[in-house]
């Protein structure tokens, strides 16, 4: 086989000054010096290939404006597409930045409008609690008018100066001086030392009237035990203090002074004389027993022991 050569290609261009008929020339080298022309004929396959040193191309015209306008209409071509896809971009890089901000002034409004429903929460929160406070002061406060109203009404004249001097409710008393509370009553025991101030029974039953109150009336043991802890012995056994119990004429029983029937009643084992139609309470030197009631003539003089109503305050939530 013949040895593979290299060939250099060198092309020139005529110049448009040129006349029309101008050649371009290849000149083709060897990598080797320029050797003669040199002919050789190899076969290969039945085929014969014949390998010139000098190659003489055709006349091929070079114009330049006509490569420059084919160039100038595929830019003209790509152009809009370019512009297009670059404003498509745009629109995109905008429309994230919107979305961007957006997303964060929504979770910024959001932040806040948490942060106010809290505030508002704990604001309602503690606007409820002060508004049950004063329901339960406004609820307090009626319980406690209406229990005063009641207790004045207990009353034919309420004694203001007696129980509430300074006039404010919270500064009353149950009782009045010299008067001594047991449940809801007040008792007055007139323990008068000389004869001349002693009562009889209707005498007593006026001068409790006058301090606004009433003849001792007894409804229970504990009361009976109470009166009977404060009761003195004096002078001798048959006297002692007037009760506002007396014997009815007319139906021949034993009635208060509020017109209730005696149905609890402490009397003593003594003889019973038909003018003793008035009650007493007193001591016994004998004898403590709380059966110490005894009959006794009305007109008899004898201490007494009034009795009112307790102006208490009541124990309210």
């Amino acid at each position: 086989m013949a040895e593979e050569e290299l060939n250099y290609v060198t092309v020139k261009f005529n110049s448009h000054n040129l006349p029309n008929d101008g050649v371009i020339y290849e000149d083709m080298r060897s990598e080797l010096e320029m050797r003669p022309p040199q002919h050789s004929t190899q076969e290969q396959s039945g085929d014969v290939e014949e390998i010139y040193d000098d190659v003489r191309s055709k006349e091929l015209p070079c114009n330049l404006p006509h490569i420059f306008q084919e160039n100038v209409s595929k830019l003209s071509l790509h152009a809009p597409v370019t512009l297009v896809v670059a404003a498509l971009g745009i629109l995109c890089v905008i429309l994230m930045s919107v979305i961007i901000a957006l997303s964060l002034n929504l979770n910024s409004v959001m932040a806040e409008q948490r942060r106010q429903s809290v505030n508002l929460t704990a604001h309602m929160q503690a606007k409820l609690e002060l508004l049950q406070e004063r329901a339960l002061e406004l609820s307090t406060e009626r319980n406690q008018l209406n229990w005063t109203v009641g207790q004045v009404l207990r009353f034919d004249i309420f004694p203001v100066n007696d129980l509430c001097p300074q006039k404010v409710l919270s500064l009353c008393k149950p009782c009045a001086d010299n008067w001594l509370q047991f449940g809801s009553k007040c008792y007055l025991f007139v323990h008068a030392v000389y004869y001349a101030d002693w009562k009889t029974w209707q005498d007593s039953v006026d001068d409790c009237k006058q301090r606004n109150a009433k003849l001792l009336l007894i409804e229970s043991w504990k009361e009976q035990e109470f009166v009977s802890n404060h009761t003195r012995y004096y002078n001798d056994d048959k006297h002692g203090y007037w009760m506002g119990l007396s014997k009815n004429e007319d139906s021949d029983r034993w009635n208060w002074n509020d017109g209730r029937n005696l149905t609890l009643p402490f009397w003593r084992n003594e003889n019973y004389y038909y003018r003793n139609r008035c009650a007493l309470t007193s001591k016994s030197r004998a004898s403590q027993s709380l059966n110490n009631w005894s009959k006794a003539n009305c007109d008899m003089k004898n201490r007494f022991i009034c009795q009112t109503h307790a102006f208490a305050k009541p124990d309210l939530p």
